[in-house]
């Protein structure tokens, strides 16, 4: 029941027919999503009320962006949707579809031909169907149902179905043949029902016994004969995850008329797969006229009402094809498809749908670039594995980042100054005697808790104020709670020598305050190792015998709760103490921005655990590579000053892979600039070529521009990316060390050069010996 509708006065002809055959007084419109054309009682008086401009008001308006419906004379709701000037659908009731389309079916409405042929040759149709449908019902039963919708489907063109075209309008109440939009992020963090995240459900049964239907955007990689060989005929049907309830196949279609067949609403069925296999055996259909489902979703006696209410579904009808006709996205991975339909049924209801759709877009990019960042983070240069990541303090300005700390409050040189003020004050309490690890804590905790004051805690209510959990915040204040601190507190251990991890133990119910560490002897090359210790930060970083630690332990605890664990932990349980603080406080937003954050960052987790499974391991030390050949003939400095490749011949060359928006390779830059400026001064024959890994043109001259070397021309994405492939860049910050004969010195120049930051041991032959170095 389409027509085609292109400008204001055809719109404006229709609402006049509107009026001639329907009974009703006056009539309104409204340009706006939730606008009604509606029944004008009392002179006017419900126009007014419901906020709609008379007709004669909008002349000059557009009918494009137009959504309205109808109501009058005891009719149900007529919907009429103007999407973008293309058409304007009509659900009309049975007593009134013929004389509607026999008044529209003689009318120009400013479309194109073949819309009006389509809508005179649908009208026909009915016509013709009307006659013959009490002969048909008398003699030929449900085969000449059958035989009906096998005619109107034949005999249309291509582009025609019942309802002739896509649309879509929201609807008050839900029920059956309607869909149901869900609303972002309510079924994200849903346990079990995550799988209604983003979904689009065809809602097939409703009513006081409870409710049930299919998610039909949720395809999977299997098809219907990978789980049933009793539909041979559709065994090349793509099958798509209904829901989580039940482990049965289930069957859509629009063929009226078939045996065991129930209707859902006028034109959407379910059931009958015998007799659909008979039908595309005598080719009355084809298998891509069946939908399959394995499993559905179900809700209690008035659950979905419930949630309807409480906004984590929108009832919307739609044209028949979003339903019965699954959209083919190519190259799109099914793990995708339910977010890009899920946004196409948005946009096409338009008005503050389209935003919430635009909005969602925003968040999911934002959440993209956050999960790079914890990518880099977590790489730590050359590290490509979880348990590796040491820079904890750039994990928690990465936090800080998330929560939208201001670019002043996340400089990493504040954090590094207050690192290096409290190393220095340590290594001066302990002055040049060789110590063990214990009294290197011992010293660290007594001047760390100096500066910085413990907030103990006695329950969880009384972390009320999350944004103090947060570094930047910590910096400022010189407060925290011993999880705030711990960051700081295991950096500055780590730069005195004494690594720290947290301990299983921590993620404990045995109290929220509690948060332990532990130290291990990690020396290389020696039998003999110091014994572990814990570390008790809750009471100011006391130290602790690893045999006595069980004493810490809540009932039922084991020896494997004191074990390690990576920095990600710490992350999580930050994380997670900002979710719940947030949760106290009502703030809905934010907690769902740092279970989203959580999301992103396992995300990143599993992201870095499959790169250092499947990355390459890159060229092997004293691999000789053409330098040409490698970085290409064109290469630029700083101002966009062309450059050759030929310019680093007979220099060491550094390949540094970097980014603006990586915090650890804000943090490395500095010192690698520091070492260029030296080295250079001296007249030692080295350069630097940097392969950015930036998000456009802009952040690249921005970052590039601090920097005094050479520059693969961001514009050479494919030859950036070949570079990356050859030299094994599996994370960012990373430097590769060439000689001046093109031969690989060492892929971990990052910790190369950090070990040696003056570049004593230029031009580096001895590796070995420098790595050596740098790890000491």
């Amino acid at each position: 029941h389409i027509v085609g509708i292109s400008n204001m006065r055809a719109l404006l002809l229709f609402a006049a027919l509107a009026a001639a055959v329907l009974p009703i007084d006056g009539l309104g419109l409204s340009p706006s999503h939730t606008g009604r054309l509606q029944r004008a009682r009392n002179g006017g008086t419900a126009l007014r009320e419901e906020g709609v401009a008379p007709v004669a008001r909008l002349a000059s308006a557009d009918a494009a962006g137009l959504r309205l419906s109808l109501r009058g004379g005891g009719v149900p709701v007529i919907p009429i949707v103007a999407a973008a000037g293309l058409g304007v659908t009509l659900k009309l009731n049975e007593g009134l579809r013929s004389k509607v389309m026999e008044v529209l079916s003689h009318v120009n409405f400013g479309g194109d031909e073949r819309d009006r042929r389509g809508a005179q040759k649908i009208a026909a149709q009915r016509r013709e169907l009307a006659a013959e449908k009490a002969d048909k019902k008398a003699s030929g039963g449900d085969a000449a149902h059958r035989d009906e919708t096998r005619v109107v489907r034949s005999e249309l063109k291509e582009g025609y179905d019942l309802r002739n075209g896509t649309w879509a309008y929201e609807i008050d109440t839900a029920e059956p043949g309607c869909l149901l939009v869900a609303s972002p992020d309510t079924f994200r963090f849903a346990g079990q029902r995550q799988v209604l995240d983003q979904a689009v459900v065809l809602l097939v049964r409703h009513g006081p016994t409870g409710s049930s239907g299919f998610i039909i955007n949720r395809p999977t990689a299997f098809s219907v004969g990978d789980v049933t060989k009793k539909l041979s005929h559709f065994e090349n049907n793509p099958l798509y995850l209904g829901g989580n309830i039940g482990e049965g196949v289930y069957m859509i279609h629009g063929f009226e008329g078939m045996a065991n067949a129930t209707e859902v609403s006028e034109g959407i069925y379910y059931g009958g797969s015998e007799e659909a296999m008979s039908m595309v055996e005598s080719s009355q259909g084809t298998a891509a006229d069946f939908r399959f489902f394995f499993k559905y979703t179900a809700w209690a006696p008035g659950q979905l009402d419930a949630e309807i209410q409480g906004g984590c579904w929108c009832p919307i009808r739609s044209s028949l094809d979003l339903i019965l006709r699954p959209r083919v996205y190519q190259g799109l991975h099914v793990a995708k498809y339910h977010k890009v339909f899920w946004h196409q049924v948005l946009k096409t209801l338009g008005g503050r749908f389209d935003n919430i759709s635009t909005d969602t877009i925003h968040k999911e990019e934002q959440e993209r670039l956050n999960l790079e960042a914890w990518v880099a983070v977590l790489g730590d240069g050359g590290n490509v594995t979880v348990e590796g990541h040491e820079h904890i303090e750039v994990g928690a300005l990465n936090i800080a980042a998330v929560g939208g700390a201001d670019v002043e409050t996340l400089d990493p040189s504040k954090l590094k100054d207050t690192i290096v003020n409290i190393v220095e004050k340590v290594a001066e309490r302990l002055g040049t005697a060789k110590v063990l690890a214990a009294q290197v804590i011992e010293a660290l905790s007594a001047v760390f808790f100096d500066e910085f004051e413990l907030v103990v805690l006695q329950t969880e209510a009384d972390d009320a104020h999350p944004e103090k959990m947060l570094l930047p915040e910590v910096l400022k204040t010189k407060r925290g709670t011993a999880l705030a601190l711990a960051p700081i507190y295991m950096a500055c251990s780590r730069e005195l020598g004494a690594p720290l991890r947290v301990v299983n133990a921590s993620s404990l119910p045995r109290g929220p305050t509690d948060f332990i560490l532990r130290w291990d002897d990690r020396k290389e090359g020696t039998d003999t190792h110091d014994p572990s210790l814990l570390i008790d930060l809750q009471r100011s970083g006391k130290v602790i015998p690893l045999d006595e630690g069980a004493a810490l332990l809540p009932p039922g605890s084991t020896d494997a709760d004191l074990n390690p664990v990576p920095h990600v932990q710490v992350y999580s349980r930050i994380l997670h103490k900002l979710a719940d603080a947030h949760s106290r406080a009502g703030n809905e937003q934010q907690v769902l921005l740092w279970l989203a954050q959580l999301r992103v960052l396992q995300g990143a987790i599993n992201t870095r655990i499959m790169m250092g499974e499947q990355s390459a391991a890159g060229p092997s030390a004293g691999e000789v590579l053409d330098l040409k050949q490698l970085l290409g003939d064109k290469l630029v400095r700083a101002g966009g000053v062309a450059a050759s490749t030929s310019e680093l011949e007979g220099k060491v060359v550094a390949v540094y892979f970097s980014a603006q928006w990586c915090a650890p390779c804000k943090a490395f830059t500095p010192k690698l600039k520091e070492l260029y400026e030296t080295l250079t001064a001296a007249g030692k024959p080295f350069e630097i070529v940097l392969v950015s890994l930036d998000r456009g043109q802009e952040p690249f001259d921005a970052y590039f521009g601090e920097m005094p070397w050479y520059a693969i021309p961001f514009e050479l994405a494919d030859q950036r990316a070949a570079v990356g492939q050859a030299l094994g860049a599996d994370s960012i910050p990373k430097l590769v060390l060439l000689d001046a004969d093109g031969a690989v010195i060492t892929a971990n120049g990052r910790e190369l050069v950090q070990g040696d930051p003056t570049g004593a041991n230029f031009p580096w032959k001895d590796v070995e010996a420098a790595e050596q170095a740098a790890a000491q």
